[in-house]
């Protein structure tokens, strides 16, 4: 799936917010386009290739003068340019929402791509704690200028398919959203917090006080006075100030880090601000700015969090200062966080109203080393989304069992994609193969899985993992032609081929990535393993040669240097018997550190450099120079087959 998500050209907040939904999307497999023109600091932690920024002004927000007071005038002038574009800002999102074959578009909230997405029929959400209808509305209410102008914000929003209400927002907050779902909190986070002691020289346990006023600008505070009373390190963005204690910092800091780290911060009612301290349990004070409605909304968002201090006027005194600071609670208020959550109901919300009547099957396909991933239309037999994830379930198999710890960690690699599914209305089905035949204990993961996210599991026998990899290829089969189907797993391989009748017949073969890669290690190569087993075979001429599966799809990938989008889009493309020989040298001599930044890990990158000797030999046996890569594996094959 292919996902453009629309940022708000104001503040921080709203960028924030989508860098943490898209997070959310990348780890269930969408492609992510960030629509916006906020600072790319705020994208930085999104992981390479899943996700491309492109810069876009579909509104102006609020312009403020010093201390972060609303400028009435200026804004009024910059929302009249804005619509004085209209025509020509809607045509360019046109555009790209039709090259890029954008699936859902959601919106925190610019308007006029809602336009956009009526022309070009793109399903619409609207995500955030206020729309710009009700803070115009209160600004300008009476303003005769302004009025049409907010009759089209208004009814834009109505148009949208959905809408979700963050927490943090109201219903009276966002007027334009039509019965909008609860969304949730929702903010940044990061899988490892960078220490300030580390990185700035600071001594461990010192207090830390982070004085932050998000993308809008500073409030006038008196910065000195607050150095002297806090007995720590005042850690801030703004210059012009000098103190013992003062940490200067750029803007474009690790911010999530500093927060993480810190005892108390100081800032404005700001969604992200706010959004993060409440995530992470922290003491902050606030300062309320003048005339600036969604600052109610925020203000009332927080006024049960035991760790919120208000401050409307803030003291310049030293020692009144000092008294603030012992009247903030301290302690761990941590409240969850939804953007797992959301993201899987903005999925489902999706399917609901792309396919309302249809049946929707959600498949795994656990192998020995990967779970391949579909969220499959079966009334119309057609993919909607498709991922992966690496499992290395069968890594440490011995004694006919799976180790606990490779359980724990197939567990852990399946839940970022699982936990969105769970919010999907699907039929959910698992298929394991491979190592689970093997394993005496898969049943006690199969049931784990089941408890957890509600998949019906079962083992698969070779024969039957055959006839779904006949089934997934068909769509790519020539007339004429004698078709050869391989499947390449973790610890067996499959390999099919039509008979004269028309029927097909099949080996599963001992070997797979995992063993000949334990296999090379110990002395014994690809070639003494593989041609034993191809030796049986039949041999025929004038064959075409498929090959399933995420094997297929990621030697696309290393071999024509492709972005996922990409590989998971080369369903039919060619591979020629020298591209496998050029891969092959490149891993195996002196081009590896080519593969390092697409790679999972440095043996995934052998390991495909041991799938292209696999097909290699195959083609050698039937004297073929390609082979075609074919996205669809057995999950596909079992969505088809089911009944």
């Amino acid at each position: 799936m292919k996902i453009a998500l629309y940022a708000s050209n104001h503040g921080f907040g709203h960028a924030s917010r989508i860098a943490a939904l898209a997070q959310s999307f990348i780890e269930y497999g969408c492609y992510v386009y960030i629509c916006s023109d906020r600072p790319a600091f705020l994208f930085q932690d999104l992981p390479d290739g899943h996700w491309e920024y492109r810069e876009s002004k579909l509104d102006r927000g609020v312009v403020h003068k010093e201390n972060l007071v609303t400028d009435l005038e200026k804004t009024k002038a910059a929302l009249m340019e804005l619509f004085s574009q209209r025509e020509e800002l809607v045509a360019a999102e046109i555009l790209f929402l039709r090259e890029q074959g954008v699936d859902l578009v959601v919106s925190d909230v610019p308007f006029l791509i809602v336009e956009a997405c009526l022309y070009t029929e793109v399903p619409i959400f609207g995500v955030s704690n206020f729309d710009w209808y009700f803070i115009y509305q209160e600004l300008f209410g009476n303003d005769e200028d302004i009025i049409p102008i907010l009759s089209v914000i208004h009814s834009l929003y109505r148009r949208m398919n959905r809408s979700f209400l963050l927490d943090l927002g109201a219903p009276y907050s966002v007027p334009g959203f039509k019965n909008p779902i609860d969304g949730g909190l929702v903010a940044r986070t990061k899988s490892e917090y960078v220490s300030p002691y580390d990185k700035y020289g600071i001594k461990e346990g010192t207090q830390i006080l982070l004085l932050m006023f998000g993308g809008e600008g500073a409030i006038e505070i008196p910065i000195e006075a607050i150095c002297k009373a806090w007995d720590g390190v005042v850690i801030s963005p703004y210059r012009g100030y000098k103190a013992s204690n003062l940490l200067h910092v750029e803007q474009d800091d690790d911010f999530i880090s500093l927060m993480q780290h810190s005892d108390i911060v100081i800032c404005k009612p700001g969604y992200s601000t706010f959004a993060e301290v409440l995530s992470m349990g922290k003491s902050m004070i606030y300062i309320p700015r003048r005339n600036y409605p969604e600052e109610r909304v925020l203000i009332t968002g927080v006024k049960d969090y035991p760790g919120a201090k208000r401050v409307d006027c803030f003291p310049e005194e030293v020692g009144e200062i000092r008294k603030l600071f012992t009247e903030v609670r301290q302690g761990d208020f941590k409240k969850n966080k939804a953007n797992g959550v959301l993201a899987g109901k903005i999925i489902n919300e999706f399917v609901k109203v792309k396919y309302p009547q249809d049946r929707i099957v959600s498949v795994c396909d656990l192998g020995s080393n990967n779970m391949n991933y579909i969220l499959y239309n079966k009334s119309k037999d057609k993919v909607i989304h498709r991922y992966w994830c690496t499992t290395g379930l069968g890594l440490d198999f011995r004694d006919g069992r799976l180790s606990e710890e490779s359980i724990t960690q197939a567990l852990q690699a399946m839940s970022s994609i699982l936990k969105i599914d769970s919010a999907i209305a699907s039929e959910k089905k698992l298929i394991a193969t491979g190592i689970s035949r093997m394993a005496q204990n898969s049943g006690e993961l199969l049931d784990e899985i089941h408890v957890r996210w509600s998949f019906k599991g079962k083992v698969i026998n070779a024969k039957t993992e055959m006839k779904y990899a006949w089934l997934a290829a068909q769509p790519l089969m020539l007339h004429n032609t004698v078709n050869i189907i391989l499947d390449i797993g973790g610890v067996s391989t499959e390999i099919v081929w039509g008979s004269p009748n028309g029927k097909y017949c099949g080996e599963s073969m001992p070997f797979g990535l995992i063993n000949l890669y334990l296999n090379e290690n110990k002395g014994v190569s690809v070639e003494q393993v593989v041609l034993k087993e191809l030796n049986r075979l039949p041999l025929y001429e004038n064959i075409q040669l498929i090959v399933v599966g995420l094997t297929a799809t990621m030697l696309f990938r290393y071999i024509r240097k492709a972005g996922i989008k990409d590989s998971l889009g080369s369903n039919g493309e060619k591979l020629e018997y020298n591209e496998l020989s050029r891969l092959i040298t490149d891993i195996f001599q002196d081009k590896v550190m080519e593969y390092q930044s697409m790679a999972h890990s440095p043996r995934e990158i052998v390991s495909m450099g041991i799938a292209a000797r696999v097909i290699q030999l195959v083609l050698d046996r039937y004297r073929s120079s390609y082979f075609v890569v074919c996205n669809d594996g057995i999950s596909v094959g079992y969505a088809k087959w089911m009944k």
